[in-house]
């Protein structure tokens, strides 16, 4: 029987990893039956590459354990996946990703992942595994999926012992051995003599939490070319929608301006701004009722459209333009800026409509029923209820 373990290139499979290889009685089975597997979203922090392939690829080359990174192949699942790496000699952590990654699908979208929920980590890692486990090991055979999950996470372990693949057997060694992250980076600590970085997307808001905020700041400082970019994706996702953010609706930018040492990253971002190219967007949104209470909202839908493009300056002063042409104000807080064509009201259903300045980056997108929102949104509440 193959034993499949996912590894996140974090602390909790790394000390699995560590301690099968120091304490082989630990593991029951043969390194010949192991296959360590990463799916790569492209957005993983570069000093976890670094300890990586420092300190686990070399002992996975040694022992000779079969090791395979992969990736989306594409924004639908149609499109696969893409095998980056299949080697018993691993050499590179390839977390740049495949042909689609993260940053791809939250800046086409012109939003952010959402702390509420880990959809972008099923679509761009469990999902992407399963796929490569069903191509490479079949559906009927039974195989023992290793899962990194802490002894005092058991919600997340309830939740995973029933999905996946119908030949999946789910196990958890750090539940078994008593482990939380505490004890596993004390034991990599031991045997490697270095405190292992957190594993986490660089755009994950998860990796803002209270307790990794700092270390995680920090990180950005170090290597600026990637806190830019999710700073780019941010402003973008703002720009669409100033309710959001990238710290569960408040922004990053904010707490990097706000935290010393970070001046010449916050410059190589507007550096960067300034390089892109830039659109006006029309952003329009549909907003339910809840059944039965115009005051709550229901489900949103939007329609996002590019109608120019332009340098930073052009599209800045074509969007002061529309407010004059529309008599309306220009909506600024000195680094966004958008007219209101439409505000919603305090009741729903209602709509919104905005032009933006943003960079070229997002997608025409359009959800399917939005249509049909749109136009009840217009009508209003009362005049809705008359209709019906």
């Amino acid at each position: 029987m193959k034993i499949v373990l996912s590894y996140g290139l974090g602390a909790d499979s790394t000390a699995i990893l560590l301690r099968w290889l120091t304490e082989p009685e630990t593991r029951g089975f043969s390194l010949d039956d192991l296959i360590v597997i990463t799916a790569q979203t492209g957005d993983e922090h570069v000093d976890t590459a670094i300890l990586v392939e420092q300190h686990i690829y070399p002992l996975l080359a040694e022992h000779r354990i079969r090791t395979v990174q992969v990736a989306r192949g594409g924004r639908y699942e149609r499109d696969g996946i893409v095998v980056l790496d299949d080697t018993r000699e691993p050499i590179l952590c390839l977390t740049s990703g495949g042909p689609y990654t993260l940053a791809d699908e939250m800046e086409q979208n012109a939003t952010v992942p959402q702390s509420g929920n880990r959809a972008h980590s099923i679509k761009f890692k469990g999902w992407v595994i399963d796929q490569w486990i069903a191509a490479n090991l079949g559906t009927d055979e039974p195989f023992v999926h290793v899962m990194g999950y802490e002894a005092d996470e058991l919600d997340r372990i309830q939740g995973d012992s029933d999905k996946g693949l119908p030949n999946r057997l789910p196990t958890y060694p750090l539940l078994s051995w008593s482990w939380d992250r505490d004890a596993c980076e004390a034991f990599i600590l031991s045997v490697l003599g270095v405190r292992w970085a957190k594993s986490c997307c660089v755009r994950c808001p998860f990796g803002y939490a209270k307790g990794s905020r700092d270390r995680t700041v920090l990180r950005l400082q170090r290597n600026p070319h990637q806190a830019v970019g999710a700073l780019v994706m941010e402003y973008l996702a703002v720009a669409v929608n100033p309710r959001q953010g990238l710290l569960a609706g408040k922004q990053l930018y904010h707490l990097l301006a706000s935290t010393p040492g970070s001046q010449d990253l916050l410059a190589m971002f507007e550096n960067r701004l300034n390089e892109l190219p830039w659109a006006i967007y029309e952003v329009r949104r549909a907003f339910t009722a809840k059944r039965g209470d115009a005051m709550a909202r229901g489900t949103t839908r939007r329609s996002l459209r590019r109608l120019v493009t332009g340098t930073r300056a052009e599209m800045v002063a074509e969007i002061a333009r529309a407010a004059h042409l529309l008599g309306r104000r220009l909506d600024s807080d000195g680094r966004h800026y958008r007219v209101w064509a439409r505000e919603r009201n305090l009741l729903f259903p209602c709509v919104e409509q905005a032009l933006v300045a943003a960079p070229a980056l997002a997608h025409d997108k359009t959800h399917p029923t939005f249509d049909k929102a749109w136009q009840a949104g217009l009508l209003g509440p009362r005049q809705l209820a008359l209709a019906l």
